[in-house]
């Protein structure tokens, strides 16, 4: 298994074009962000030659981000051709940076008490028509469930509802990924839901619970969850989607601890 910080999370003691640079003065030859559609694909590309790294995921474009009300559109009937222009850019973005996947465009939000057949119908299709697009780019697309408690209305809630989308698509370029923070909030036993899910999960981030800080602060034992890993035969990449409780570089102590720089 392979370590990586998420750049819009860990280091933000710095300015977001040199975060790069403190990640690799700490070791880190690849990593991960979120959405820098802001910075511009240029910039970001510079930044990683700059500091000699490569990207291994992004967050597709999401449109407008409104807490608890609008995240994505993916599953929201009407809004296919906003949802197409979303992958078309973000694989525009995984082919210059040469990125191998990328988190599909955000499912979106789904009213209380809504009948979510309709919503289920417009996801699965929508990345239906995605798939083919993602294989002749070269990329895979990570299905990811967030938790309810800090994405109220959120409609991919749990593993099992973001496995049944990557199981209805039935493409190699469809894919999970497994967050240790969102699906301990949401359902705990990560040990056995990781095993569950195995063989659809293409990579995975962590974060503990509460505060989502470093691995080690927290109720999740990522000790014990990442021997387990290794023990199905997991030796992709894990992504630091963590909030440092101090000083980025500080707390990354645990790394040498376990053995995994």
């Amino acid at each position: 298994m392979k370590f990586a910080p998420n750049l819009h999370f860990m280091y933000p003691e710095h300015p977001f074009r040199d975060r790069f640079a403190a990640a690799r003065a700490d070791g880190f030859a690849a990593v991960e962000i979120c959405f820098a559609y802001d910075v511009g694909l240029a910039e970001v590309r510079r930044a990683l030659a700059d500091a000699g790294q490569q990207l291994i995921s992004f967050n597709f474009p999401a449109g407008e981000l409104v807490q608890n009300v609008k995240r994505g559109v993916s599953c929201l009937p009407d809004h296919e051709a906003e949802f197409h222009a979303q992958i078309e850019e973000g694989l525009e973005w995984a082919t210059v940076l040469d990125c191998p996947r990328g988190i599909a465009p955000l499912s979106g939000n789904v009213p209380d008490g809504a009948d979510r057949d309709p919503y289920e119908d417009t996801y699965v299709s929508n990345l239906k028509v995605a798939a083919p697009l993602a294989e002749g780019a070269g990329v895979t697309l990570l299905v990811e469930p967030n938790n309810t408690q800090d994405q109220a209305g959120y409609f991919l809630r749990n593993l099992s509802e973001a496995r049944h989308a990557v199981d209805a698509v039935a493409s190699p370029n469809v894919r999970m990924l497994f967050d240790s923070y969102h699906t301990q909030i949401m359902e705990g036993n990560l040990v056995a839901r990781f095993r569950a899910h195995r063989d659809v999960i293409d990579h995975v981030q962590i974060g503990n619970v509460p505060g989502r800080h470093e691995p080690v602060h927290g109720e999740i034992d990522h000790r014990f969850l990442f021997s387990e890993m290794a023990a199905s035969c997991y030796d992709g990449w894990i992504a630091g989607e963590y909030i440092p409780a101090g000083k980025t570089t500080a707390g990354l102590d645990w790394l040498d601890r376990w053995k995994l720089r």
